[in-house]
């Protein structure tokens, strides 16, 4: 159980805690720079063991605060701090660089609320969780996945990108598409079919064929207004539910006469 939630824990602070975050990227790169790329599984297992030790008994929430209030107060130091406009802009993204797992992760977790909450509707207590535990994973992949892309790619923002969206991407094909996802693809599915039906209903119609031969012969031929269902509901209109002969429901036959001779005769 301790080795368990050691695991949780880490995993809680490799996506909110921009420390330990930073301590896997520093390390990552000093290891890559000495060994290159020889055994870079173990360089990155070994990166982030040890930014957990490092980051073990710090305050995880005080961390987090300080990482989301001193963002701006930073940036804004570093903009006066650095001379000339590419230095500055170079200093603005360093530290969004530093916080932008942390940023990615509480916007991924918004855009992710819907989709959660989605299943929870459709799918109950036990949908909800198995989505809880996707988005969670793809999570914790895109974050490690920016870790590393820093550490590859030396550049603020676009090497933590680059691995990111390979993270999510590569975890997405491992746990599988989102319950949103699935709904959308159906719902698509289902339009697709009912047009497919509507379409052959549509060609298999007397009148539709009657007036495409119609065309093919290049006759203007007087074009049905109502279809054979319309027909009979109509008829049922004109003759049913009432008592005695049809005729007695027709209102052109008791406007002209004719059933009046029903009774003469």
């Amino acid at each position: 159980m301790a080795g368990i939630s050691r695991i949780l824990k880490a995993g809680g602070r490799l996506l909110f805690d921009p420390k330990f975050q930073d301590v896997a990227t520093e390390s990552l790169k000093a290891s890559k720079k000495a060994m290159g790329f020889r055994n870079f599984h173990k360089q990155v297992g070994d990166a982030f063991v040890k930014a957990e030790q490092q980051t073990r008994n710090t305050s995880f929430w005080s961390g987090l605060k300080k990482s989301l209030t001193s963002l701006f107060p930073d940036i804004k130091s570093s903009w006066k701090s650095a001379s000339g406009f590419g230095g500055k802009l170079k200093a603005v993204f360093g530290q969004l660089g530093k916080r932008m797992p942390l940023l990615g992760v509480l916007l991924t977790a918004a855009l992710e609320l819907p989709n959660i909450i989605s299943a929870f509707n459709d799918k109950g207590l036990g949908g909800g969780l198995v989505e809880i535990g996707k988005s969670t994973t793809r999570l914790a992949a895109g974050t490690a996945g920016f870790v590393i892309g820093q550490a590859l790619i030396p550049i603020p923002l676009v090497g933590g990108l680059v691995g990111a969206f390979a993270g999510d991407w590569l975890m997405s094909k491992i746990v599988g598409k989102s319950h949103s996802e699935k709904k959308a693809e159906a719902e698509a599915e289902a339009k697709v079919a009912e047009a497919q039906q509507q379409y052959a209903e549509q060609v298999n119609n007397p009148y539709t064929q009657y007036a495409a031969q119609s065309a093919a012969n290049g006759v203007s031929y007087p074009q049905p207004t109502m279809t054979p269902q319309q027909l009979l509901a109509m008829q049922q209109m004109l003759y049913g539910g009432g008592f005695g002969s049809p005729m007695d429901q027709d209102f052109m036959a008791m406007t002209s006469g004719i059933n009046r001779l029903n009774y003469l005769c």
